[in-house]
């Protein structure tokens, strides 16, 4: 098929935008992943291939190859091929795109996936005022606030925390261009822009999960800070305190509208840390101790029991999960054992599949971020590394897929552009 190098150009910024935008729906985004494969490969006389190019995709591919490595470590082979198949887009998005023979538009492709993400999501939560109107207004008489937008999440079949951290990148995108705007003369720019910031922030508050609003308040930090170099300290500071204080306020205003968000923050999150390893000890451990860190902590003590027993090869990406539970049964903790918790450490969950091999692993694909971010000074491929990094220290996003795609092709984003940039340099 012949098509020119022009619409060719356009057509894939906005098959990158669009994929991007579908990660939170599952099915779509599924569709889309195959029908995006199929138009590479309909065009596969575009690609190119290069050392540099080929060492980041395997870079980036790592986690999907450690299943291919490892897969006959698994008490199953089939199930050790049904885990490999959810990493697949690892290796498909980076060979795709990173092989690209042309520049993207990754500034227009960031803003366009912002602003859709937003609006759409937005919609969705008017979608679920009308769908679930006993409930919405319960929030807004503070009952039931303990659930604050966890359910909102399952109405569009997504787990809270993984959407939040969407959410949260939307966030830092959109007060990106805010900042962006300022120091442009069409004054429209600004208004928009402050409109779509604003709005994903209430979006962010909304879903309510604690790790996200905090990487949320301090990648808006990060861009007023990105480029000190350039700015006169009256114009920084102008910046820092527009997007600090507008934060604040919507989150004060917010707080005093749902007001268990303080305790949530506070009481709910750090109560019982004298209770690790002994949540059975507690009165009613759901009630108390389900949301706190506490959990967390007792979990990833039992995983790094199982880690350190198995810690050369691993037990295989089909067994990881029932070892940790099958610890939590030898060691009498009733309460983990019922719930069946996984890791929620994805450096502890690869270490327990795959050995210190797997540990390696996570810890080269996550800091990928924070090598491309600072070496061709993206700032949002910076953000994206702590946002990513502290979502996998307390949740393991790389055994779910809206953390698999949706990491797998940012990364493979940025780094097409750092490489582009270095191009141009070199």
């Amino acid at each position: 098929m012949i098509v020119s190098e022009r619409t060719y150009r356009f057509s894939y910024n906005a098959w990158l935008t669009i994929l991007a935008v579908s990660i939170p729906f599952r099915i779509p985004a599924t569709v889309l992943l195959i029908l995006f494969a199929v138009y590479n490969l309909v065009f596969f006389n575009q690609l190119k291939f290069t050392r540099r190019r080929v060492f980041f995709m395997f870079l980036i591919a790592a986690p999907f190859i450690l299943d291919l490595l490892f897969l006959w470590n698994n008490t199953s082979i089939a199930e050790g091929i049904k885990h490999g198949e959810k990493r697949l887009s690892l290796f498909l998005l980076p060979f795709f795109i990173l092989s690209q023979n042309h520049r993207f538009n990754t500034v227009l492709i960031l803003r366009y996936y912002a602003l859709a993400t937003t609006t759409i999501l937005s919609l969705c939560l008017v979608r679920f005022a009308m769908i679930e109107p006993e409930l919405f207004s319960k929030y807004l008489i503070g009952v039931d606030l303990w659930e604050m937008g966890y359910a909102f999440a399952r109405s569009i079949k997504m787990h809270a925390p993984a959407l939040n951290m969407h959410v949260a990148f939307v966030v830092v995108i959109n007060f990106y261009f805010f900042k962006e705007a300022l120091g442009q003369i069409r004054k429209t720019h600004v208004i928009w822009r402050l409109v779509f910031f604003l709005i994903s922030v209430i979006l962010l508050l909304y879903i309510n999960t604690r790790l996200a609003i905090v990487n949320a308040f301090f990648g808006i930090i990060l861009i007023s800070l990105a480029d000190v170099r350039k700015l006169k300290t009256k114009g920084l500071f102008k910046r820092l305190a527009i997007g600090v204080f507008g934060f604040a306020l919507l989150s004060y205003g917010f707080v005093k509208i749902f007001p268990y968000s303080i305790e949530k923050f506070s009481e709910v999150t750090f109560a019982h840390l004298d209770k690790v390893g002994k949540l059975d000890s507690l009165k009613n451990p759901e009630a108390s101790a389900y949301n706190g860190l506490v959990t967390r902590l007792s979990i990833w003590k039992t995983s790094l029991d199982v880690a350190l027993e198995h810690p050369g090869i691993g037990v295989g990406a089909a067994d990881g999960k029932q070892a940790v539970i099958n610890k939590f049964e030898a060691t009498n903790q009733q309460f983990l054992t019922k719930y069946k918790f996984p890791v929620h450490n994805q450096f502890l969950d690869f270490w327990i599949k795959f050995g210190v091999l797997g540990l390696l692993v996570v810890v080269v694909y996550i800091g990928l971020f924070a090598y491309i971010g600072f070496s061709s000074r993206q700032i949002l491929s910076v953000f994206f590394f702590m946002l990513f990094l502290t979502a996998n220290l307390v949740d393991d996003f790389l055994i779910r897929f809206d953390g698999i795609v949706f990491s797998a092709l940012w990364l493979s984003i940025f780094t097409k552009n750092a490489l582009d940039i270095k191009l141009d340099k070199g």
